[in-house]
């Protein structure tokens, strides 16, 4: 049957899953890779698209709204003030030369209505998160920087991303079939309480393609702009839940199957 064919009546013909169960195992990882790939573009790929496409990529972004600055010696130099507030953050920047803010042990109280504050001024940058504040010198980190030096950076930039977006896929992978080790475990329970004999192998066959909706679900949801309290639980239930159903579509198969009469 074709693979695609199969990730599709997975989704809702439980009877299905007896013929699943007979197929090579080279063939269920591959279905597991697929799941992985559709998984991927839609959390991860997509995403991606969309913001190069609103914004314009990241060189646009550092055109459009970092303004020019350079950091040499120690000393850094941004073309004018930067302010931002939104809620509890705070952002201020001034590298004017009659502009120092207090030592990080003076700076308590002027910050003390915001959750977040960064303030950065030509010698140090200050920054408090979570209660906690903390301060550097320039001078300490020992590095030359610019606005053109990070323009020229911008194409290494998506080199980063491609290479982290691999290791992404790669670890969601192993993940997933580990999730899958986890629904065959469940898997071997469920067998055992409905009195049906599947091997270990078998039920991790099913359970990969068990977790083709609970996965779809799953990239759907993190598009919202909420969580779902215990999804992990309910989406590793659905897989379960698959399980039963297509251990019960075995179980009244081997029941319809005609009696063969042995004549004398």
């Amino acid at each position: 049957m074709n693979l695609f064919k199969e990730l599709l009546l997975s989704l809702y013909d439980f009877k299905s899953f007896k013929e699943f169960i007979k197929n090579k195992r080279r063939k269920v990882f591959l279905a597991g890779v697929v799941l992985m790939v559709l998984y991927f573009f839609l959390t991860m790929i997509v995403p991606f698209a969309r913001f190069q496409f609103k914004t314009g990529g990241f060189g646009k972004i550092i055109e459009d709204y970092v303004p020019d600055f350079e950091l040499n010696n120690g000393t850094l130099w941004v073309e004018h003030p930067i302010e931002y507030e939104d809620g509890g953050t705070y952002i201020y920047i001034d590298t004017s030369l009659d502009n120092y803010f207090y030592d990080v042990d003076e700076i308590g109280n002027y910050i003390s209505d915001y959750y977040q504050v960064i303030l950065v001024d030509s010698e140090k940058i200050i920054v408090k998160s979570k209660g906690e504040i903390m301060g550097k010198h320039f001078s300490e980190f020992d590095i030359n920087y610019s606005r053109e030096m990070l323009q020229r950076w911008t194409p290494s930039v998506y080199l980063i991303v491609v290479a982290y977006m691999i290791l992404a896929f790669l670890f969601m992978t192993a993940l997933f079939f580990f999730g899958v080790l986890i629904v065959a475990l469940i898997g071997m329970i469920v067998a055992s309480c409905m009195k049906y004999r599947l091997t270990f192998g078998q039920l991790y066959q099913m359970g990969v393609y068990a977790r083709t909706l609970p996965l779809l679900i799953k990239a759907i949801v993190s598009f919202l702009p909420f969580s779902i309290p215990m999804f992990g639980i309910i989406n590793f239930g659905i897989s379960v839940l698959y399980i039963v159903l297509a251990i019960q579509k075995m179980k009244e198969s081997d029941l319809q199957k005609p009696i063969e009469f042995v004549s004398e």
